[in-house]
């Protein structure tokens, strides 16, 4: 895509490419569910990570199957199958609008949905900072999207120890979070530690709890009440500040 120079006055010669974004609905056992726009990459990753961080299923053993269709530029449906007793439990706490890429809550039929319920994580030792700069070092090295497109994409990384078992991009922050997820449940390794480069609302708390995750490490000092819901909730939450130096909140 051709680009204008600063003062908006003529076409600059150079193209640029820059991040896809389209429609994605999630699905459940062929009923829709949920619509994001999204960047249209490691889409399997997403449906399960998006399932297992709102609490739809608890497990991969939960999800039967995961199918992909593309309808052009009307966007991609995947579809997960599961039981039947979760798949009703999910209508309950249906999202009735699109989500946007900025915006994990959107969509959600009630207020009370918005702060549903978590059952508190057994408290696990915190990583030293010093792990988790490393984490943020190695992460950002296997941004390879962000590199094509030159910025745009959030970043989340899933880990094991000192071991980065998954690097995800998206331009929406949580669908980067629920891609990483996804692929960390999937890859069948435990996961301990959850990095983001985006700024933590109440929603990414949520999601790491619901993913049953101890510790979740962001970009940005966090609101006040993802502090409240990771404290009540034994969630370990760091920010990153410049120079990888590190703020524990919980």
């Amino acid at each position: 895509m051709s680009i204008l120079d600063p003062e908006w006055q003529t076409p600059i010669a150079e193209s640029r490419k820059l991040p896809p974004e389209v429609p994605i609905a999630v699905t459940l056992n062929g009923e829709g569910f949920a619509v994001f726009m999204a960047t249209p990459r490691d889409l399997e990753d997403f449906a399960v990570g998006f399932a297992i961080s709102e609490s739809i299923v608890s497990s991969i053993n939960d999800v039967h199957s995961i199918n992909l269709n593309e309808h052009g530029e009307e966007g991609i449906i995947v579809n997960l199958d599961i039981d039947d007793e979760l798949f009703f439990t999910a209508l309950k706490r249906k999202r009735l609008l699109t989500g946007t890429s900025g915006c994990g809550l959107c969509g959600l039929d009630s207020i009370r949905a918005a702060l549903r319920a978590l059952t508190p994580l057994a408290q696990q030792p915190a990583p030293k900072t010093e792990s988790i700069g490393a984490m943020f070092e190695a992460m950002q090295s296997k941004q390879t999207l962000n590199g094509i497109y030159g910025g745009g994409l959030h970043a989340a990384a899933v880990c094991c120890g000192d071991k980065i078992l998954a690097v995800r991009e998206d331009i929406g922050r949580h669908n980067a979070m629920d891609k990483a997820l996804g692929a960390g449940v999937r890859s069948g390794e435990p996961v301990d530690l959850v990095i983001t480069t985006s700024r933590c609302s109440s929603d990414l708390v949520q999601k790491a709890v619901s993913a049953r995750v101890g510790t979740l490490a962001v970009m940005a000092t966090p609101s006040d009440l993802a502090v409240k819901l990771a404290q009540e909730n034994c969630l370990n939450l760091f920010s990153c500040n410049r120079g990888y130096s590190f703020t524990r909140y919980s």
